[in-house]
């Protein structure tokens, strides 16, 4: 099977962001921007919650700047949904929820849709990405680099696929004739209103309709940090992508995912996040170029492992960083069950 279809120009691209995140998905936008000049029509659309005047302002701006169009959907009423349906907010916001039901206010058909978190940064052309052949799939992601038990908490088998959501490459037409958004809100409403965060719900209810992308196109910060024998000393090789491939995205990265590093990110002073250089290049380049950065606020635990990360040999940090994820995301699962227990009280 062909991997490129080599027939779209157009890149759609979807964020979902509150007020919060507006220089981090700006820094995102200048790195998409930067790299694609070259591509016949770039479209953002912004699915935001609690944006600013000021902000949507700046970000209309950057887009000008490029001679490229963004919107913002209007997104109050699925956000009214989610608090009506039990919900959980993610650290205060609903607004992660929003890449769900993209299809409820977004029109657009015949088309492909590139969904980026505010967290990653573009280092090159996403046309390929467009053009990928899905086959009979609804969408594309590249797998979930830390490989735990995590599956089996939330009730999927051993051996499914899991998913990283901080890129997704849908077919909307496919996304929409297979009732997706109907489908998450049966499985909201009937079988749990939350897990840790929005990823699960897709793993779950689109189980078996992903197809596997490259990981050059969602690169994660284990493998800009370890080696492969590395990590393949602590997580599963079963059902994971090979050498070959990961050597690849590490040489050809399209889109670097800056998401927490020891509780930090790149945007957080004293960072030690594996990707702080790339994404430091592209904020020289954006409209935030004089962000200060801000220490993170770390817990106890944080602050240990960040200690232990500096001194100790990374193989051996490895598996203590793999235990201690683990154990956050088992509290955090027990945390969801437990709120969708008081709801049924």
């Amino acid at each position: 099977m062909s991997s490129m279809l080599d027939s779209k120009s157009t890149i759609n691209a979807i964020y979902q962001f509150n007020e919060k995140y507006v220089p981090y998905a700006g820094v995102s936008m200048t790195s998409l921007l930067v790299n694609n000049t070259d591509v016949e029509m770039v479209n953002i659309y912004v699915l935001g919650e609690d944006l600013s005047e000021e902000s949507v302002i700046k970000l209309r701006s950057l887009a000008g700047s490029f001679g490229r169009s963004i919107s913002f959907p209007d997104t109050s009423s699925l956000l009214a949904k989610f608090k009506g349906w039990g919900m959980i907010p993610y650290r205060g916001a609903y607004s992660i929820y929003l890449r769900l039901f993209f299809s409820e206010i977004i029109a657009l058909k015949g088309e492909r849709a590139i969904y980026l978190d505010s967290d990653t940064i573009v280092d090159g052309s996403l046309l390929p990405l467009v053009n990928y052949d899905l086959g009979d799939k609804s969408m594309g992601m590249v797998l979930e680099s830390i490989r735990d038990d995590y599956k089996i908490m939330i009730g999927m088998a051993e051996d499914s696929d899991y998913y990283n959501s901080g890129m997704i490459l849908f077919d909307v037409d496919k996304w929409r004739s297979r009732d997706y958004c109907n489908r998450l809100k049966e499985h909201i409403l009937n079988v749990r209103s939350g897990y840790i965060g929005d990823q699960d719900f897709l793993n779950i209810v689109c189980e078996g309709d992903v197809a596997l992308l490259p990981p050059r196109y969602n690169f994660q910060p284990l493998h800009g940090r370890y080696t492969d024998k590395q990590y393949y000393g602590v997580y599963k090789r079963k059902g994971y992508y090979d050498e070959t491939l990961l050597d690849l995205a590490r040489t050809d990265t399209a889109i670097y995912h800056c998401y927490r590093w020891l509780g930090e990110f790149p945007w957080n002073d004293g960072n030690l996040h594996p990707f702080n250089t790339v994404f430091d290049k592209y904020m020289e380049m954006s409209e935030w170029s004089g962000y200060s950065k801000q220490k993170a606020s770390l817990s106890l635990a944080l602050k240990i492992e960040k200690a232990l990360y500096r001194i100790l040999p990374r193989p051996i940090f490895l598996r203590i960083f793999r235990t201690m994820h683990e154990l956050v995301l088992k509290k955090a699962e027990d945390d969801a069950r437990k709120n969708r227990a008081n709801e049924r009280s």
